[in-house]
């Protein structure tokens, strides 16, 4: 019933919705629908204020400095959104295990609003169980659900039955900037590591590149892969004997080069060398 009602209220306020003729039900163009979504990449995520479960004020721009994973659902919906949120949950149960659980961020943004407020979403949290430090559940304002989707280039559309809406996860990265769309029901880690991998190990901020720890945690996601029979991301060990199998053999080849130049060092110095002046006078030739 809330979501009946619900879509009769904002059918007028969709976006990505297709043309239809009086008396039809609206649907999602999904050709348009993905021309917004890819067109969204590169766009810089305005600096919108949310409430987050406990009606605290969140501004989108406090994730900045690390990748944050977006995902709008409607908690007035019983399958397709607590599916993918569960899909979703699981993903980064994995991503933690390759990137660490500090590495990125994860919202999840109720856009039926005023329907979608922080106790609907603290709820629809704790009915589907995830619970994760650095997932966060938010409500925008009512008056800004419409430019946060657009923004994002999420479509969606009332319909008797309650929304349809784009299905997937919007990747951004840790200066604001939309870094790509994993589109899709099934948005396991496999989909979401590729573009989580290549922002941590070469996209991030430079700040926070000089510094041992990142270094090491580079070198540990680069040393992990996803394992299709599992469906998880695991080490792999034969990368990382050949990283060890290099770093011993430049770190023999410094020890060696050193030690030559120590030697030569200390041979210059006990057989010496006469100056010019010297080697004339001893031969008897005139300077």
């Amino acid at each position: 019933m809330l979501a009946l009602f619900a879509g009769s209220v904002l059918a007028a306020t969709g976006v990505g919705a297709a043309p239809r003729a009086p008396g039809e039900v609206p649907t999602i163009d999904e050709a348009r629908a993905i021309r917004l979504a890819e067109g969204a990449v590169g766009r810089v995520v305005p600096d919108f204020e949310l409430r987050d479960r406990s009606g605290k004020p969140v501004r989108l721009g406090s994730y900045r400095g690390k990748p944050l994973l977006v995902s709008f659902i409607y908690t007035g919906c019983f399958e397709v959104c607590p599916a993918q949120t569960r899909t979703l949950y699981e993903a980064v149960k994995g991503l933690d295990n390759m990137l660490g659980e500090n590495q990125f961020n994860v919202v999840s943004i109720g856009f039926n609003q005023p329907f979608d407020d922080p106790g609907a979403m603290g709820a629809f949290a704790s009915r589907h169980r995830i619970k994760h430090r650095n997932w966060e559940f938010l409500s925008p304002r009512p008056n800004d659900v419409e430019a946060l989707t657009r923004a994002f280039g999420f479509s969606w559309v009332a319909t008797p039955a309650g929304f349809e809406h784009v299905l997937g996860v919007t990747v951004v990265d840790a200066e604001g900037r939309i870094h790509s769309q994993v589109l899709g029901d099934m948005v396991r880690a496999e989909r979401l590591g590729t573009p989580l991998r290549r922002l941590l190990l070469y996209e991030q901020p430079q700040i926070v590149l000089g510094t041992v720890n990142h270094l090491i945690e580079r070198v540990r996601i680069l040393c992990t892969v996803y394992d299709a029979a599992t469906g998880e991301y695991r080490y792999d060990w034969k990368l990382i004997l050949q990283l060890v199998s290099g770093l011993l053999f430049f770190l023999t080849m410094f020890i060696w080069l050193f030690g030559e130049w120590r030697r030569q060092r200390r041979q210059h110095r006990t057989t010496g060398f006469p100056c010019p002046a010297t080697a004339h006078a001893v031969s008897g030739k005139r300077v």
